[in-house]
């Protein structure tokens, strides 16, 4: 149980400034990547996107995990991608994403913060 709020708290912590600074990254290449929201929404989304990760990722990674193995790993972004999309998609209107190559490159960056979130004990 410990271990489990562990990850929620940090989580969320790390996806709200993976979220911040994608939209920074992605703003400065050019692509639309904007959340609209105060700081208690964005706080809101990421704590949704933690859920997601710790709840059903593991679920999608062990149903996909074929094609994970064939890809060698790469079919994680789209994973990735998938919970990014379930979040906005239970949460609309707070983030607005016009391009797949914004949606990778987002899913991207959110992951490599949540495989530090994995990595807590």
């Amino acid at each position: 149980m410990r271990s489990f709020l562990r990850k929620l708290f940090w989580g969320v912590i790390l996806n709200s400034f993976a979220l911040f600074l994608s939209e920074k990254i992605l703003k400065a290449l050019g692509t639309t990547f904007i959340f609209q929201g105060q700081l208690a929404q964005l706080i809101g989304f990421a704590l949704l996107l933690t859920l997601l990760n710790l709840l059903i990722k593991p679920i999608l990674r062990r149903l996909f995990s074929p094609l994970v193995w064939l890809t060698l790993g790469l079919f994680s972004l789209v994973i990735n991608l998938l919970i990014l999309k379930l979040a906005t998609l239970l949460l609309p209107n707070l983030l607005v994403i016009d391009s797949l190559l914004s949606w990778f490159l987002a899913s991207f960056i959110i992951s490599i913060f949540n495989s530090l979130v994995a990595r807590l004990r």
